[in-house]
């Protein structure tokens, strides 16, 4: 049984910037996503979360990034445990390069986007393993 259910953030236009950042090949190779899902899947079956894998964000309170080393690339999702318990909904793909995101923006938009969806929960979809 899984500890979690994973959602995507939906955007005011109805698309969904999870989806997208994980089906651009340029953006995220064929056996990159393999691992993201893989490491989804197992963190959706774990209760606690930690480090390598995990983080809380210092300086953006709720806000989690969930860590994938793809290569020499450090993929990022930001989001956070919610809206209601056992449910984590990811908010917004980001790349870290030398301890900065890109786009910088990323903890940011992830607290904006928290909010919208804490307000209005058809902001977010089931995340879906493909």
């Amino acid at each position: 049984m899984n500890e979690w259910l994973f959602f995507d953030y939906i955007d005011e236009r109805g698309t969904n910037p999870i989806e997208a950042w994980l089906m651009d090949k340029r953006a995220v190779p064929v056996k990159a996503r393999a691992k993201i899902q893989r490491i989804l899947l197992q963190l959706a079956g774990t209760a606690l979360w930690t480090r390598p894998l995990a983080s809380n964000l210092d300086d953006y309170e709720g806000i989690v990034e969930i860590r994938i080393r793809w290569m020499n690339t450090q993929c990022r999702l930001l989001g956070f445990r919610g809206p209601d318990e056992r449910e984590f909904s990811l908010l917004v793909p980001a790349i870290e390069q030398d301890d900065e995101f890109v786009p910088p923006t990323a903890p940011g938009i992830a607290v904006t986007r928290m909010n919208v969806v804490i307000a209005d929960r058809r902001r977010i979809i089931e995340h879906r393993y493909n």
